[in-house]
């Protein structure tokens, strides 16, 4: 399985994205300016504005930087004044698009950003930033001599710009989940390959191959007193005692715990482990359940809202240990496993418990990105011919006690040229997204007051 970046209407480069499931890509960062009018520039900047968007407004002096944004990145502007008035109007109505996505998120009650994944991807964000210059001390100069600013004041404008694409993010992917599919036509996608194709970066060598994870699970020994203490809070909710408090001051999650237990949105197959899920799309609005049990340990569950097929979810959860002997129990179930397909089972009688939690069957992955992982593994896969049994290692997922993993080699191929075979996929893909954006603009723009002063 492949992830490419498509961009826009603009020349796009395909990469394979990371390799096997717990590989993970650094966030791209939206480059869009706070709109909002800022308090006490009003009178200074007000014959500066460009556009009325609802209630707020868009200044002259944002529009300039988004084009500053354009030439740091090593993109020459237009030449010619046309071009770039042409320019400055497009990035205009992008600024206007962003904005009226960020005052119809705001109204959706049902989308919150905590604190605590804007700090994670900052860091993230920060780190590539450090990498990008080589030292912090280069990037301090850089940004002093170009933009005049300090390394705290890019910092802040950073997490302010990354609070916004999640939010943006989040309401873009409740909305696709709400919509009507949208048909994409093979004549689209053939016109879309075609007008891409000379910008297409080589394809990369890849490996493609089945992967099968065994987790370890708690035993008796440590799950029986997770059961008491989900079993002891039940009581306390009989009691009247509110549950985001509860779960604040006894949760074991150290991602939901100061949201009150609050997951957010979910439906089915988006992430949640089986036994997680089954129990709560088994109930009803306001209902709660408990102790449910799985690899990370006893959970109470409670289903807040229902919308159409999503729930939003909140839970506390009591860690369970794994032990020796559960590792131990694992490894031997992942080697029987390995046995198992080599006389010739097929893949997908074991993988049903990791298709609920998100887990792919199978990969397409770049040799480069393989190289990352340890020698013994990378050089087994990248070396292997079709059917040849990895395993089981000892593979992290998920931040948990590592698994055991089993991969099976599918096929290798050479660098080579794309396809439209290779690329027809996310080309489809990419152009709903493009039509169901346009149509969510389209309404958003019909019910708003839009104002362009240039």
């Amino acid at each position: 399985m492949t992830d490419h970046a498509l961009c826009s209407r603009r020349p796009w480069f395909p990469s394979l994205s990371g390799a096997l499931f717990t590989l993970a890509l650094l966030p791209t960062v939206l480059w869009g300016q706070q709109i909002a009018i800022p308090t006490g520039l009003v009178d200074e900047r007000v014959d500066r504005i460009v556009a009325i968007v609802g209630d707020s407004v868009i200044f002259h002096t944002d529009l300039e930087e988004q084009l500053i944004r354009i030439q740091a990145r090593g993109t020459p502007l237009p030449s010619e004044a046309s071009a770039r008035d042409a320019l400055r109007r497009e990035l205009l109505e992008g600024l206007i698009n962003q904005q009226l996505i960020l005052q119809a998120a705001a109204r959706d009650t049902t989308i919150s950003v905590s604190d605590d994944r804007v700090e994670s991807t900052l860091r993230l964000a920060w780190d590539e930033e450090i990498r990008r210059w080589g030292t912090e001390a280069v990037l301090r100069d850089e940004l002093q001599r170009s933009q005049g600013l300090t390394v705290a004041q890019y910092r802040a404008q950073l997490r302010e710009e990354i609070r916004r694409d999640i939010l943006i993010q989040s309401y873009l992917q409740a909305r696709r989940r709400e919509a009507r599919p949208v048909a994409v036509d093979e004549q689209d996608i053939q016109a879309f390959f075609e007008e891409q194709q000379s910008q297409l970066a080589r394809r990369p060598a890849t490996v493609t191959f089945r992967q099968i994870f065994v987790e370890p699970r708690p035993g008796e020994a440590t799950m029986a007193p997770a059961r008491e203490e989900i079993e002891r809070i039940m009581g306390l909710l009989d009691e009247g005692q509110d549950f985001s408090s509860l779960a604040r001051q006894f949760s074991q999650d150290p991602g939901s715990r100061t949201q009150g237990g609050d997951l957010g949105w979910y439906r089915r197959g988006a992430g949640l482990v089986r036994e997680f899920e089954d129990a709560a799309f088994r109930l009803r609005e306001g209902q709660r359940i408990g102790p449910v049990e799985t690899q990370f340990g006893a959970h109470l569950i409670e289903v807040e809202r229902i919308r159409g097929a999503e729930r939003r979810i909140r839970h506390i959860l009591i860690s369970a240990d794994v032990s020796e002997a559960d590792q131990a129990e694992a490894q031997r179930e992942a080697e029987e496993v390995r046995a198992r397909l080599a006389e010739g089972a097929p893949v997908r009688s074991f993988t049903d418990r990791q298709r609920a939690s998100g887990i792919p069957d199978s990969l397409e992955v770049a040799v480069e990105q393989l190289r990352q992982l340890p020698e013994v593994l990378s050089r087994a896969l990248i070396g292997g011919v079709s059917g040849d049994l990895v395993g089981p290692v000892e593979f992290p997922l998920g931040g948990g006690p590592p698994a055991w993993a089993i991969f099976q080699v599918i096929q290798t191929r050479p660098e080579g040229e794309y396809t439209l075979e290779d690329l027809r996929p996310q080309i489809r893909e990419r152009l709903q997204q493009e039509k169901l954006e346009e149509r969510l603009i389209e309404n958003l723009r019909a019910r708003s007051y839009v104002d362009i002063r240039i």
